[in-house]
């Protein structure tokens, strides 16, 4: 220990000059974290830089890169095809090297491009940039953009209809309800919902798993390094500090009252995948308007965090490398959360299976109740999970926890990011553990994920 902690408050030197990092405190309810490491590379941020969207080929290899500044571009500046034709589109997460330090009840996380001493590889990652969805066809997940455009403007008919491309039917999201082509609340274009762990597993084909936790966690603390914040949901500024830092968050998703979204379309997707193309790999907000929304045209912010679109605040993501155990207070009174690595190994698990499934290891015990997160956890491969309780949207964490309660027993699935109505709560951290690995409905998708 002491590796990073020593190395001062001044310019370091070698090998200190090449990694930058947040500290926190696990007593401290404030959100707001603490640069250390080379404030320079805090600055340029040469890991946060290198997320990028790209096409891939079969075999999960790079065909080609999108434009940094336009996803519907190649690297080149060439077209590109993004509707699944030429491959499933993904975004990169790259490797790097990661450090997690505790001292007494202070907390480092590191990062470097370079094997410094006591910092462990992170491993390269692809998951796609939007909620995934199925061909029809072949049963098979995929990760595309349908949509058409009409210069920077997203392509509609007179009737304001969104107009996508001649394949999307091939490719329909929600439950899948051809009886909605063509109307104001289509299935067409957004990702694919209604479906559980289990059939989304199936329909992985050719390499690719929805494993999210992992890449969706470190893209999670790659966000909160950059902005030197656990609030993801601060007021969004694009303006850098006079020290030239980023400032504030990523601001809220597209929220809509969950009484609206009912209405207008039994809580299926209302936003089609790819909205953000013209943000490229930045990060930034995009204006999508709702057609017929509560009986008028509903303009909602779509966000983009270096190329993952909709990072939380909009439907609930699946993560199939996670499971979570909820004891009852007359048993061990514990909760759980457990990480697979593997892929071949992940499943849904009987609910009352009294064995740990194999390949899922146990990584932290997690809060009995419900609430804000006030301080999360942290493993030496940086997987985190809520720790305490009694934060708030703007103390601690920012972010809420669910779970089905005390009398509960058996094993649960766990959900990612918060639906669109979930208020202030949201966020990177946000966690619901109350269902069932079972459990599908038609605000719940899925990333499609290779590694």
């Amino acid at each position: 220990m002491g590796l990073l902690f020593g190395s001062g408050s001044t310019k370091p030197t070698f090998p200190y000059d090449h990694w930058y990092g947040i500290q926190g405190d696990l007593l401290s309810n404030d959100y707001k974290l603490t640069r250390v490491g080379n404030l320079d590379l805090h600055r340029s941020l040469p890991i946060q830089k290198k997320l990028r969207r790209y096409v891939e080929n079969l075999d999960g290899s790079v065909k080609y890169y999108l434009h940094q500044n336009d996803s519907r571009l190649r690297e080149s500046g060439s077209n590109a095809i993004v509707d699944t034709t030429d491959g499933n589109v993904m975004l990169e997460k790259p490797e790097y090297y990661f450090r997690m330090e505790i001292q007494g009840t202070k907390w480092i996380r590191a990062y470097s491009e370079y094997p410094l001493p006591g910092f462990i590889k992170m491993e390269r990652k692809a998951i796609s940039p939007w909620y995934g969805t199925f061909d029809n066809i072949t049963n098979t997940a995929v990760s595309g953009c349908f949509l058409l455009w009409d210069g920077n403007n997203i392509k509609r008919n007179v009737d304001g209809i969104v107009e996508l491309t001649a394949n999307a039917p091939q490719f329909r999201g929600g439950s899948n309800d051809a009886a909605k082509d063509g109307t104001y609340n289509s299935q067409l274009g957004v990702a694919r919902t209604s479906v559980s762990k289990k059939t989304v597993r199936s329909n992985c084909k050719n390499g690719t798993h929805h494993g999210a936790y992992r890449a969706y966690n470190e893209i999670a603390w790659l966000q909160r390094c950059e902005y030197a914040s656990l609030h993801c949901q601060d007021t969004y500024n694009d303006t850098l500090t006079t020290d030239g830092f980023k400032q504030g968050g990523l601001g809220s998703g597209p929220a809509v009252a969950g009484a609206d979204w009912s209405a207008w379309g039994g809580y299926n997707p209302f936003i089609p995948n790819g909205v953000t193309a013209t943000l490229g790999n930045n990060t930034g907000k995009v204006d999508y308007t709702i057609k017929n929304f509560n009986g008028a045209d509903k303009i909602v912010q779509v966000t983009s965090y270096r190329g993952l679109e909709n990072p939380f605040e909009y439907l609930w993501s699946l993560a199939d490398d996670v499971l979570i155990h909820h004891s009852s207070i007359t048993d061990k009174n514990l909760s759980v959360a457990y990480v697979c690595e593997d892929p071949t190994k992940f499943t849904s698990h009987s609910d009352s299976a009294t064995t740990v499934p194999d390949g899922y290891l146990p990584i932290a015990n997690i809060p009995k109740s419900d609430g804000y997160i006030l301080q999360l956890t942290h493993s030496d491969k940086g997987y985190s999970f809520p720790k305490t309780l009694g934060g708030s949207s703007n103390v601690g964490a920012c972010d809420y926890y669910y779970q089905p309660g005390n009398t509960v027993t058996g094993w649960f699935g766990a959900l990612l990011g918060a639906v669109a109505h979930s208020g202030a709560g949201a966020g990177f951290g946000f966690l619901n553990t109350y269902y069932r690995s079972s459990y599908s409905n038609a605000y719940v998708g899925f990333r499609l994920c290779r590694f």
